[in-house]
């Protein structure tokens, strides 16, 4: 028989008993979320963790671990959660902030114009004529004749098999609803001013749901959390990888978005005192990976060339099909996707940016691991996804880390004085990605790092030779985690070539469109990343094109916005398919001038005004 293990978690006090395995399993076991970028292969070194008491045996620190953590670390009971096990008998493990994931703050939404409201949810009300002996006709025919219908061809069985009790209960005034032209609900008395639905975005890191009021427009919740699926992996590659492994595997990655997203539509229910039985429809967006996690398709081939997903048109199922809980006869659906690598989120982007309704050359850039971007106009639109990787996100970022409070946002370098700012002007935690580009930017600037992201002078005052060269942008004394915030050559090297992907993307896009990129009359930044982001730092490292700042719109959370615009209006969605017919996916991997146009890019251009050395 095999023996069990008990750790403890702290601060949460959480005990888990199991078999001998990884912290970081024992932990995703017990709901605690760790932080794995590398999805559990020891190479992002972000899942630190601190064994403080042992009553039995623990694994020995594995090549890996010796690698990433100092002798005085692993000296100090410092492990990486994914490499050591507890073999044996009882332990107690110290979880630090800085290996915990956490909210981040969520942008607003830069909503233009105004939309024509009409769901693809109906209500009508009805009063039914009571039946007596001289007019005996069945309760569904009844129903029908109030409708003004011959008959009703669609009902779900679970809506006839209590529409006899609905019927009596409501003393005949009863109110139908109607998902286009099928009834999926018969509701007691006059309900037609309860009618309610949900966007979603489900990012790879983030999800972020807003529940709206189908009666007037408004968003009356709204909820964000972190998608749980990161335990797995920062990126989507190594979700595809752990999906393709097992079906049980699939099932996991799916249950633990649909668990989330329902965990947010109880606190969104709560806030806004909505009943979820009176949520219709839910409209979501995502990379085409998390739309087939979310749906429960595999993903597999999406990562193998030539790159192809299960489908590409909107789809709609029940509620009830895939758990969630809203009203079981409810509907959720997908907007349509473009490519294996451009998903449903790009699609909600065009639809709130309306670039296929301007005459003027756009280009939505929504930063992330694979990095979608769409250059065009009401004539035509160019797309593709350039593989950035998940630095922008602090991933593979020694000291990286994502947008939530204490991540540094910005820095300025002048005469050898290094100054930041963080989310929440909290203590410093480690970079995000608007960070790391203010900082990439300022040690050019001053001569600190060469155009290909290496160290000047290794005797520099901020630069210690602790294993490897590194930059200390903070020092440890002014920290939240008691040690340095550092960049090292290999972290600038990571950010140069997502930022040399970047680059290479926009400029075939518009070499494709056939214009040059400084001719672009406006850049729209989708996602929260563009809230924080330094335009001018941005196009000086040739980042996003060099055009004038005024041109730059710092869109917010653009894809919620576009599903939110999907749920309102059944003529937007309507429109956009036909918007996609005319859309033109570019392969970048395929294309003969990417690999010329992305070694290029990954320098740093002579856009900064270099001081030198």
């Amino acid at each position: 028989m095999t023996s069990t293990v008990t750790v403890t978690f702290e601060p949460d006090g959480t005990t888990v008993k199991d078999v001998p395995r990884s912290i970081l399993e024992l932990a995703q076991g017990a709901g605690i979320v760790l932080r794995s970028e590398c999805g559990g292969t020891g190479a992002c070194g972000k899942c630190r963790v601190q064994i403080v008491k042992k009553y039995g045996s623990i694994s020995l620190p594995s090549d890996k671990e010796r690698k990433l953590l100092s002798g005085a670390e692993l000296t100090q009971g410092y492990r990486l959660a994914c490499q050591v096990r507890v073999l044996s008998g009882k332990a107690t493990i110290y979880i630090p902030k800085e290996s915990r994931n956490e909210v981040r703050e969520i942008s607003g939404t830069a909503l233009e114009g105004k939309v024509v409201i009409a769901p693809a949810v109906k209500k009508v009300r009805c009063v039914l004529a009571v039946p007596t002996l001289e007019d005996p006709r069945p309760d569904l025919e009844r129903l029908a004749e109030s409708l003004g219908r011959a008959e009703i061809p669609e009902i779900p069985l679970s809506v006839l098999a209590v529409l006899p009790e609905t019927l009596r209960s409501a003393n005949w005034d009863v109110t139908a609803v109607f998902y286009h032209d099928s009834l999926i609900a018969v509701e007691a008395g006059d309900t037609t001013k309860e009618l309610y639905g949900i966007a979603i975005d489900i990012g790879s890191s983030k999800i972020i749901c807003h529940l709206v009021d189908l009666t007037d427009g408004r968003t009356i919740a709204r909820e964000n959390a972190e998608n749980p699926q990161i335990m797995y992996g920062e990126d989507v590659v190594s979700r595809i990888t752990f999906a393709a492994k097992a079906p049980e595997n699939l099932h996991r990655l799916q249950s633990l978005v649909v668990e989330t997203i329902n965990s947010l539509i109880v606190r969104m229910c709560a806030a806004a005192q909505v009943a979820p039985d009176r949520i219709y429809e839910i409209v979501f967006d995502g990379n085409t990976v998390m739309h087939h996690l979310f749906l429960g398709i595999t993903p597999k081939y999406i990562g193998v060339s030539p790159f192809l997903p299960g489908l590409k048109s909107a789809v709609s199922f029940p509620a009830r099909d895939l758990g969630l809980a809203i009203l079981p006869e409810g509907k959720v659906t997908s907007l349509p996707l473009i490519a294996g690598y451009v998903g449903s989120d790009a699609v909600a982007d065009l639809m709130l940016t309306k670039v296929y309704e301007k005459p003027e050359c756009s280009l939505v850039i929504d930063i992330g691991t694979n990095s979608e971007l769409m250059l065009g106009n009401s004539e035509k639109i160019v797309v593709c996804s350039a593989p950035s990787g998940p630095s922008f996100e602090g991933a593979q970022i020694s000291s990286g880390m994502k947008a939530v409070g204490g991540a540094i946002e910005t820095v300025k370098i002048e005469n050898g004085t290094v100054t930041y700012t963080t989310i929440g002007n909290k203590k410093p935690k480690g970079i995000c990605g608007s960070g790391i580009i203010d900082l990439v930017a300022e040690l050019y600037s001053a001569g600190i790092i060469t155009k290909t992201g290496k160290f000047v002078d290794l005797s520099h005052p901020r630069i210690i030779t602790d294993g490897v060269p590194k930059f200390v942008v903070v020092p440890k004394e002014e920290t939240e985690t008691s040690r340095d915030i550092t960049i090292t050559e290999k972290d600038i090297n990571e950010f140069l070539l997502a930022k040399g992907s970047l680059r290479a993307g926009w400029t075939i896009l518009a070499e494709k469109y056939g214009i040059e990129p400084s001719q672009i009359d406006r850049i729209w930044l989708a996602g929260s990343f563009g809230t924080h982001i330094n335009i001018e730092n941005a196009m000086s490292l040739e980042l996003l094109p060099q055009v004038d700042k005024s041109r730059v719109v710092l869109a917010g959370e653009t894809a919620v916005g576009g599903s939110k615009i999907a749920l309102l209006s059944g003529h937007e969605r309507n429109a956009i398919v036909s918007v996609l017919a005319k859309v033109r996916y570019v392969e970048l991997s395929v294309e003969k001038s990417f690999n010329r146009e992305y070694l290029k890019s990954i320098p740093i251009y002579h856009a900064i005004s270099h001081t030198p050395a």
